[in-house]
């Protein structure tokens, strides 16, 4: 028995599923670098609500804006192109615009939404 052809052919890899494992460990990677950013929010909102300090109050606030930037990049990586049929283009370039402006202001009320309501529940969990 050839020992060094045993030992190349003990561990194999799939090409096919690796690049699902891949696509499932960035997710992964990307929702807890989420998860614990929410985290580290909620523990400021925690702090300034419990010690009253105006200096944690303003570092929360920036905190969320940026949190709140970082979900909506990820919003903005699309463009609905729903009236390509029409002949105008001007006209479906503004009906475009107008449709993709009004689905970005709908994801930018929801992720501050969102991202709000998990700060607040972080942030009275630690009571």
């Amino acid at each position: 028995m050839d020992f060094a052809l045993y030992r190349k052919q003990l561990l194999e890899r799939r090409e096919g599923e690796i690049a699902a494992a891949q696509l499932v460990r960035n997710f992964s990677q990307w929702f807890f670098d989420l998860l614990r950013n929410f985290v580290l929010v909620g523990g400021l909102k925690y702090f300034y609500e419990k010690s009253g300090s105006l200096v944690l109050f303003y570092l929360h606030e920036f905190a969320l804006v940026v949190i709140f930037l970082y979900c909506l990049s990820y919003a903005d990586q699309w463009y609905l192109n729903l009236f390509s049929f029409l002949s105008n283009r001007d006209l479906a370039h503004w009906l475009n615009r107008t449709v993709n402006l009004t689905i970005a202001v709908l994801l930018f009320l929801l992720i501050r939404w969102g991202a709000s309501i998990i700060v607040a529940e972080i942030s009275h969990a630690q009571v």
